[in-house]
This record gives C-alpha cells, sequence and structure tokens, in this order.
C-alpha cells in the first residue's frame, strides 16, 4: 500500500490554497479515488506543529463511497480540533479525560485527531467498508500493552442517522434510497449486527461531537442537529466543517440546530470561520462596510437575532465555498431538560 506524509506546513499552505480558490472545498485532498476501485493510500498528516501525527488509511470508492478520501473539511477540521485542544493540555487518566464523538466519520482524520490530543473518542458511520477499515485502528485486547491503559480509548461503532431518528424526522425531505448511506431507516435493509452499537444510556453524554462534509442531501440538515442533540451533553461543545454546495440546505441546518436548542445565545456561544481570503472577500469586507463584525464579541453582548441574521448572510455570501461553524449547546433550558431526562440522563 502506497504511503504518504503531509507536514503541518503543508496542510496550512493546502488549506490556504483552498481559501484562494474556494471552490476547492468541494474536493477531495486526493484525485485517485474511483468508483471502480483506485488506489488505497496511508497518509500520515502532522495536524499541529511538532505533532501529533495522524494516520489515516484512505480507501476506493468503491469500498467506502462517500467518505473514501479525507477532504479539505475534515482537514481543516482535524487542525481546528489540534489548535484547540493541544497535546500538552491531554488528560493523565480516564477519570478525567472528555467524551469525543465524530459523525459520519468516513475515514476519520478528525476523530482520530480527537484522540491523538486526549479524547476518549468514538468513530461513528453508517457504510460497512469505513467500519471495516476504522477497526484495524482499533488494538485487540491481547494487543493491549499495560502503558495502554492510560492512554485515550478508541472504539467504531455503526450509527446510521436514519435509523436513529426514523425517517418521520425527515419527513418531507427527498431521500435518494439508492445511495448506499440512505439504505438504513427501513425495515428491510439494515445494518450487520457485528458492529457495536452506541448504547442508550450514552444518550446526552458526550463533551464534544463534531462531523465534516457531512452534508450532501436536504435530510441531513435535519438529521445532524437531531443525532447531535440526542449525544451531546448539556454545556457540550460541538463543532462542523461544509463545503456549502446549497445556500438554502445550510440554513435549513443552521435553523434546525436552533431547534433542537444547540444555539442559545444567551447561554452557550456561536462562532465561525469561512474559507476565503478575507481581506479581499468581498462579503466580508461588504458585512464590515456596514458596521458588522465578523465575529461574535467574546463576552457575548452581540444580540442573538443580529448574530443569526449575520451568519445567513455568510451563508449566502460564501455559496460554493466552506464553513467552519463550532458553538456550545447551554446548559440548561426546558427543551434540554425535558429532551436529556426523558433519554434516562439527568444531565
Amino acid at each position: 500500500m502506497d504511503r504518504r506524509h503531509v507536514s503541518y506546513n503543508d496542510a496550512r499552505t493546502f488549506l490556504d490554497r483552498c481559501c484562494c480558490r474556494p471552490e476547492r472545498m468541494r474536493l477531495l485532498c486526493s484525485t485517485k479515488a474511483t468508483r471502480q476501485g483506485g488506489d488505497q493510500l496511508l497518509v500520515t498528516v502532522e495536524v499541529s506543529p511538532g505533532g501529533p501525527l495522524v494516520e489515516v488509511r484512505e480507501t476506493s470508492m468503491a469500498e467506502g463511497w462517500t467518505g473514501c478520501r479525507f477532504s479539505p473539511s475534515a482537514l481543516w477540521l482535524a487542525l481546528s480540533l489540534a489548535a484547540t485542544q493541544s497535546q500538552h493540555e491531554s488528560y493523565e487518566t480516564a477519570n478525567t479525560r472528555p467524551r469525543a464523538l465524530e459523525f459520519g466519520c468516513g475515514v476519520a482524520l478528525a476523530g482520530l485527531t480527537a484522540q491523538a490530543v486526549g479524547f476518549d473518542t468514538t468513530l461513528t458511520d453508517c457504510l460497512e467498508g469505513h467500519l471495516q477499515s476504522l477497526s484495524t485502528h482499533v488494538p485487540t485486547t491481547t494487543a493491549l500493552s499495560a502503558g495502554d491503559c492510560c492512554k485515550p480509548t478508541l472504539r467504531v461503532c455503526h450509527l446510521d442517522w436514519l435509523e436513529e431518528e426514523g425517517s418521520k424526522t425527515a419527513a418531507g425531505c427527498h431521500i435518494d434510497r439508492g445511495s448506499p448511506e440512505n439504505q438504513g431507516g427501513t425495515d428491510t435493509i439494515g445494518s450487520k449486527p457485528a458492529w457495536p452499537r452506541l448504547g442508550k444510556d450514552e444518550e446526552c453524554s458526550f463533551d464534544l461531537v463534531f462531523a465534516s462534509d457531512a452534508m450532501y442531501e436536504e435530510h441531513h440538515a435535519v438529521l445532524l442537529p437531531a443525532v447531535t442533540a440526542r449525544w451531546l451533553r448539556p454545556g457540550g461543545r460541538w463543532v462542523f466543517t461544509f463545503a456549502i454546495r446549497d445556500a438554502d440546505m445550510q440554513l435549513h441546518f443552521v435553523e434546525q440546530l436552533q431547534l433542537q436548542g444547540l444555539i442559545s445565545l444567551n447561554d452557550g456561544d456561536l462562532s465561525w470561520e469561512t474559507a476565503c481570503v478575507r481581506e479581499s472577500c468581498s462579503v466580508c469586507q461588504g458585512l464590515l462596510a456596514k458596521g458588522a463584525m465578523l465575529m461574535p464579541n467574546n463576552d457575548g453582548s452581540k444580540g442573538s437575532d443580529e448574530l443569526i441574521k449575520q451568519l445567513q448572510e455568510v451563508i449566502k455570501g460564501h455559496e460554493g465555498g466552506g464553513l467552519l461553524l463550532k458553538g456550545q449547546r447551554p446548559e440548561r433550558n426546558n427543551l434540554i431538560q425535558s429532551t436529556c431526562q426523558n433519554r434516562g440522563n439527568p444531565r
């Protein structure tokens, strides 16, 4: 199997080039994948200066369908996670380590980065090829050494959003049942029972949830916020990176985040980055000319309605480019308290 190393400088340079040509955010970082097969590739990525190094196994499209190669959005998310949670801040004991959950992980560059910087991490996908490939990252019980008990854990679980939330959640959305990733959530087609699932007692318990480039169809804009609300604890953080293929779909996603109680600027936060060169971006400069701030105030003084309107303008103006969106689930509100208590988690 071919190997490739991507240094931190190479990764940053590549993302800077994507900012100069935002349409690149819609492509894969590697072009070797084909529907008929394609080369497999082991890629080692230095996700922050001096490490850690994260190794991913890229597959062919025949094996992995979507997510067979990592995208610019995945690389962006991985570097952002590494920068936010420095390796030097890693947790030393299992009792204090935070828990991270990646949705629709594909080759799991971001998820493996989360583990590398100290999170007990769960990788989830609904496609058999990805689950099989990702299982090679999980050491068997017999292969564990004495020192492994203090290291952040890694596990791979099957999670199908359609099965998890049911087709009723995405009622009114067109779902292409011919796509392999949309064949769950039916009575006749399901996952193989051999893959572990997240336990009901884990609902509303993860400290961090994230996904990259996980929105291709309109039902994704509804289901991704729904599964986030199911698994993220109150006060937990979420981070998503996207290639903005459809601005209306992205706007609907933000609406769903609000409906699921994942955005409340009175008790939480919201911020974003765009894949552009801000100094020459007509949208960003236009917002500045109108007196708008490109980011929320640190003290949260910016009104929630004003902030959401600004985010809507940013999304519309950057259609065809990329967006990194992150926030914090409020610690307490009526929706969260009811949802998490109904799911058996008093948090």
